[in-house]
């Protein structure tokens, strides 16, 4: 009910996707799920929303960063601090724990922004001016 269902047109890639991509952090605690699809500077225009939705409409330009969903509960979402919560989801390489995350098959880990169709909690897609060039959001 909550979830923006986006039309991508860019996704930046920086050197954090080239080291997940290629498990260099496997070490360090973080190990690459494959299928690894990278990409967290999302840029698209909306094209469905939820029926409570209410911070994106159909046809404004919207961008995802790095999170995808979180508790949104506990007390650093309360206080839009949603990086720091102990469920926070990132955009790709993290278990969608919640549903929310729109992982197919469902209960799988994020893939990233090099897609077609993105769906995100709204609480996680920023709206982009129209006068800013989708292509320089990343």
């Amino acid at each position: 009910p909550e979830d923006v269902l986006i039309d991508m047109k860019y996704c930046g890639v920086c050197h954090s996707d080239l080291h997940v991509a290629a498990n260099h952090w496997a070490g360090g605690g973080m190990p690459t799920k494959y299928a690894c699809v990278p990409g967290h500077e999302l840029a698209g225009i909306c094209i469905a929303i939820g029926e409570k939705v209410t911070k994106v409409k159909v046809g404004d330009h919207v961008g995802v960063g790095c999170m995808v969903d979180s508790c949104l509960e506990c007390k650093e979402c309360l206080a839009g601090n949603e990086q720091k919560c102990r469920k926070m989801v990132q955009t790709y390489n993290q278990e969608d724990w919640s549903g929310r995350a729109a992982t197919y098959p469902q209960g799988g880990h994020t893939l990233g922004g090099y897609t077609s169709k993105f769906v995100v909690h709204e609480k996680f897609s920023i709206v982009i001016p129209k006068s800013y060039p989708l292509e320089c959001a990343g």
